[in-house]
């Protein structure tokens, strides 16, 4: 075999599977025609290393990787069909009673598997996701091993998975059962999101700038200790949060707090020290000195000022008093492990009947929503929690993953991004592009239009083309507070770029990005969208979302894009197909699911037709347009605006042919703007003025248009004023108050 082949990935498979396999004709090893097959990947192999190995079906599995890989799936795709495969037959088998592959008889036991004769307490998706990828593996298997000649074929057959017609399982696979389930499932989530959309943006800014200022709170009250007669440690301080500070009016609530280090910390704690560890602390010697005593804050309560009421404080203390963001299972008691997983299920975190352990906060990211274990503070501060009655808390660590967090919300309820495409994120000139306009002829305001643009990959894109995704102004401050705050923590000079940093290894898609400045970084490591997840979660988390029967919705990426695309279609009105490219989806019948209404749109919409009929409508004198009529006007309206045009009241980030030329306002591709709040209202005042004049005329469909342009005028207002909000309150310092 020629050296060259040696070295390919898949030879570390050499002396772990059949040779068989490992040389099997017209796939990677093939040794009579070396090159000519492409090679199955590292992240492939690597899978079958770490856990296949020594299995049963570990040839059989390696040979379906092969030929998968020869058949040209994609590296994802071959990696998902070999780990559903390998995660259920670790299941069957046992369950079933086998020990070889010889055993597996596939007709018989998968069909038991189906019908929950086996292994009863399965997820009907599990079942049906397993059938899925047997038969796209034996498909393939089979294709592969009757094109071989018939000496290769009764070789290779005893390594082929034997393959079920589907006609055999007929009724008991349920795939679309299946599907039409999850559809259902997540509508009902969606309804449940699309009338807060706006407000999740504006609490997501106000919870970020709230942990700001603590984190500038901090940072103040380290700063007297650089004084040259500094206060000794703990230095008790506490500043005013809430809606404060205009015309005199009082602050709503006083945040207590200490600054500590661990020597100061031990000192005031040595009752509760081995003898050891107090003396290091009075001797300011040993693991307690130098670059080791970190300082670190205490949370000792919050009050209410001018009101009885209970203050809201902070709305991450209970996951850090239930130590759900930087605890180690291994370290929990079997009775604090279920009493946290109690409550996470409360606020409907994990599914339900999952054996698994739910760590929805939960991120590999050293020193990311957690004390850094690398640093010591992590051991450190799980024995000092157990100590004080205060709540220690990382600010830095939650102040970078409340930043992370609130870009993630922004991208996906602007833009409909995907997760991978996020991650993808980097502010390289290849990848995030400015464009220039000349301002329109005629425009009061005659300096140039500025457009910002991300040059992204999607799903589903077999080449490197990469793709437009137009952001507005507002993403753009978003996007400058996260490279100001990576640019902090990596003490980057003035200009410098961030790092290169590796694509996260075990995404899925991996294999065609490499080392990059991307975003979503942190300690020098590429976010994963677990890691991204976990940061938006903690962000929102409190705010309460729940479906039509009472469940529970937890925010994801996936759960927003369904959001952002029923809001754009349903509530705005913008056809499907621009939709579709807005997400990046080239089936417009994939969009369409996206979009369905949902059941309270349904029903309000019904609510609202017979209001229409019951109070307007004459049918005698209504003017009816036949489906031609409105097609060609359609058509005329069609224009190529979209991202490079001034809109009414904010900054258009949709790509491509636009609705109805320049009718802007409540269009769901564009971001709204304070700054053009005069725009917004001037339309108001125009369609208030219509209403009457169409009424009076019999133009009743015209004075309804009317009606609903004034009420997306109220909805954009009302989105500029939450924008204002958060906006002014990033513009408050945290003044801290000294204890005597």
């Amino acid at each position: 075999m020629p050296p060259d082949v040696l070295t390919r990935p898949w030879q570390r498979l050499a002396g772990k599977v059949a040779p068989e396999v490992l040389q099997a004709p017209k796939t990677a090893g093939d040794p009579l025609t070396p090159g000519d097959w492409p090679d199955v990947h590292a992240l492939v192999v690597g899978y079958l290393e770490r856990n296949v190995v020594g299995t049963p079906w570990a040839d059989h599995l390696a040979l379906g990787a092969a030929v998968l890989t020869t058949r040209r799936r994609d590296v994802a795709t071959v990696r998902k069909v070999i780990q559903v495969l390998h995660a259920s037959f670790r299941r069957l088998f046992p369950a079933l009673g086998l020990t070889t592959m010889a055993d597996w008889q596939a007709e018989r036991h998968l069909l038991a598997y189906l019908k929950a004769e086996v292994l009863p307490d399965d997820r009907q998706a599990l079942r049906t996701r397993f059938w899925k990828s047997y038969r796209s593996a034996t498909r393939q298997l089979t294709r592969w091993l009757a094109a071989l000649p018939d000496s290769d074929r009764t070789r290779y057959a005893g390594f082929v998975l034997p393959a079920v017609r589907a006609d055999q399982v007929e009724g008991f696979s349920k795939g679309a059962e299946v599907a039409r389930q999850q559809q259902q499932t997540r509508k009902a989530e969606t309804d449940a999101v699309v009338p807060q959309f706006a407000a999740i943006r504006a609490e997501a800014h106000l919870r970020h700038t709230r942990l700001l200022r603590l984190r500038q709170a901090v940072h103040a009250a380290q700063r007297e200790l650089e004084r040259p007669k500094p206060p000794a440690l703990p230095v008790a301080f506490s500043y005013d949060e809430g809606a404060a500070s205009e015309h005199g009016v009082p602050a709503q609530e006083r945040l207590h707090f200490r600054l500590w280090d661990r020597q100061s910390f031990v000192r005031a704690h040595a009752d509760r020290y081995a003898p050891g560890t107090s003396a290091a602390a009075r001797t300011r010697h040993g693991p307690l000195a130098g670059a080791r005593n970190r300082r670190f804050v205490e949370f000792l309560g919050a009050e209410r000022l001018g009101s009885d009421a209970p203050p809201q404080a902070l709305w991450f203390e209970e996951l850090l008093r239930r130590g759900l963001l930087f605890s180690v299972k291994g370290r929990r008691t079997p009775t604090a492990l279920a009493a946290q997983e109690a409550w996470l299920r409360a606020w409907g975190y994990g599914r339900a009947g999952s054996r698994q352990c739910v760590v929805p906060f939960y991120s590999a990211i050293p020193g990311l929503l957690s004390w850094s274990a690398e640093s010591g503070d992590a051991t450190f501060i799980r024995v000092a929690k157990a100590k004080t009655d205060g709540l220690l808390i990382p600010v830095d660590s939650l102040h970078a993953a409340a930043t992370l967090g609130l870009l993630a919300v922004d991208l996906f309820t602007t833009t409909g991004m995907r997760m991978n495409e996020a991650m993808q994120i980097r502010l390289t000139e290849d990848a995030f592009v400015r464009l220039v306009m000349p301002a329109p002829p005629g425009a009061r305001d005659p300096s140039p239009r500025i457009r910002y643009a991300f040059r992204l990959i999607p799903k589903g894109e077999r080449t490197n083309t990469p793709h437009t995704f137009f952001i507005g102004r507002e993403t753009m401050r978003v996007l400058v507070t996260v490279a100001t705050m990576l640019a902090e923590h990596y003490g980057l000079t003035p200009g410098a770029p961030l790092p290169d940093v590796a694509f996260h290894r075990h995404h899925g898609r991996a294999h065609r990005f490499g080392p990059a400045p991307y975003l979503f970084q942190y300690a020098q490591r590429h976010l994963s969208a677990g890691d991204i997840t976990a940061c938006m979660r903690f962000l929102l988390h409190g705010l309460v979302f729940r479906t039509r029967d009472g469940k529970a919705v937890v925010l994801k990426a996936h759960l927003l894009r369904h959001a952002f695309a029923t809001h754009a279609v349903q509530v705005e009105k913008i056809p499907v197909d621009i939709v579709g490219e807005w997400l990046k989806q080239r089936h417009l019948d994939v969009t369409d699911y996206y979009s369905q209404p949902t059941d309270t749109m349904i029903a309000e919409a019904a609510d609202r037709y017979l209001a229409r009929i019951a109070a307007h409508i004459h049918v005698g004198e209504a003017v009816r347009r036949s489906p031609t009529e409105l097609q060609a006007l359609y058509e005329a309206s069609r224009g190529k605006v979209g991202t490079l045009a001034e809109v009414i009241g904010g900054h258009c980030v949709s790509h491509g042919f636009c609705a109805a030329k320049f009718a802007c306002v409540g269009c769901a591709g564009k971001v709204p703007d304070p700054a053009k709040r005069h725009q917004v209202e001037r339309h108001r005042q125009w369609a208030t003025a219509q209403v009457p004049l169409a009424t009076a005329e019999g133009l009743y469909p015209e004075a309804e248009r009317m009606k609903q342009l004034i009420r997306d005028c109220d909805t954009e207002l009302q989105e500029m004023d939450q924008i204002e909000a958060y906006r002014r309150d990033e513009a408050r310092d945290a003044a801290i108050h000294l204890a005597p």
